[in-house]
């Protein structure tokens, strides 16, 4: 059974303490099968983990949410990507970088705020925000930037009219049945766990609240960060994608979206590589090393978080594939994962006939 020797693959993360748990989700265009391991909690004290458990989503909050509804102002007609940064945000002391430079992380703006986990004012996050400080001539090479994600997710507010969890919420998540998914969960006691925090802003272990330090600061709402969802939600979103923009019977993107998420917008030579890096709107495409294994189709996207989660969807196999853990519980001071799941997805592709066989009699 090569379910079965798939699921022991991901249980051995646990074992060998890659992560305390996983809830993971194989999607198919008309079917979803979910699953999970391990542990929801290890400190104070042992949890057993369900496929209900809520994650924190780190940086898959960028495209799940925030690529997301940049792309549906696009779609309504609200913005382009050449439309200047400072056309909607005045107070942005760059006046060059254009929302094409944010999604693509081609700014050169520093990576994140300098000392966020002492900082206890939102104000103070957002002075440092707007006045970011560039370590690269823009355009010159992909650098990663957090700053680049809050500033789309001010974007999302004050053009569409809405705070971010609103507008993701209509637009996005409702229409995906991701019930589920949204920011500041309410049921704690779902919520995994992430890392001890010992500053000057918190103390103890965080659960329930965004592990990024600047999103905490934020109130927890963030474009870069500060989203939670399950593995079943998460592969709804998935399935929509697959549908190019259909989930069941509603229209939450059409067709020319999803392409936009698989058309390279920049790419960057590594080397002797044949496989350059590869971004469009906030998602990596299939590139050097990636999370989403080697056997993926290069028509692959897909995107990591910090707090150990990650998705990806290839569209030419028509088969997208989630893994949610919380491998910062309780120190981040662990990246066994960064290994585990690019073997994990190549056994589902190497399988993927036999697997989709699989769970498609077991429904």
């Amino acid at each position: 059974m090569k379910l079965k020797e798939l699921e022991k693959l991901i249980a051995e993360g646990v074992e060998n303490g890659a992560f305390p748990g996983a809830a993971y989700a194989i999607v198919f265009k008309d079917y979803i099968y979910t699953n999970c391991c391990g542990y929801k909690a290890l400190y104070p004290e042992k949890e057993l983990n369900d496929v209900n458990t809520i994650y924190d989503m780190a940086s898959c909050s960028k495209v799940i949410s925030t690529a997301s509804c940049i792309l549906k102002l696009i779609e309504m007609g609200k913005i382009r990507l050449f439309t200047k940064v400072s056309d909607i945000i005045p107070e942005f002391i760059h006046k060059d970088l254009t929302i094409w430079n944010l999604v693509t992380h081609t700014t050169g703006l520093i990576e994140c705020v300098p000392n966020h986990a002492n900082i206890k004012s939102s104000d103070e996050i957002w002075e440092k925000v707007m006045t970011a400080p560039k370590i690269l001539e823009t355009g010159k090479e992909i650098k990663y930037s957090d700053i680049n994600f809050i500033l789309l997710g001010e974007i999302i507010k004050r053009v569409s009219g809405y705070p971010l969890e609103e507008f993701s919420k209509k637009e996005i998540f409702d229409k995906c049945e991701m019930f589920d998914t949204g920011y500041n969960p309410k049921d704690i006691k779902r919520c995994a766990p992430t890392e001890e925090r010992n500053d000057l802003v918190v103390q103890g272990i965080v659960r329930g609240k965004v592990h990024d330090e600047t999103a905490y600061t934020l109130g927890g709402i963030a474009g870069h960060a500060g989203l939670f969802s399950t593995a079943n939600d998460t592969a709804k979103f998935i399935q929509m994608i697959l549908n190019d923009g259909m989930y069941k019977n509603t229209k939450v993107f059409s067709k020319c979206i999803i392409d936009m998420m698989y058309t390279p917008l920049v790419t960057q030579k590594v080397g002797l590589s044949v496989l350059p890096l590869q971004r469009s709107v906030g998602w990596i495409i299939k590139d050097y090393n990636p999370a989403c294994g080697d056997l993926v189709s290069n028509n692959t996207i897909g995107h990591t978080g910090f707090t150990g989660t990650n998705l990806w969807i290839d569209r030419d196999k028509e088969v997208g594939f989630c893994l949610l853990s919380n491998r910062v519980h309780p120190t981040r001071n662990n990246i066994k994962h960064m290994e585990l799941r690019p073997k994990v997805a190549n056994y589902l592709i190497a399988n993927l006939e036999s697997i989709k066989e699989e769970i498609k009699n077991a429904n």
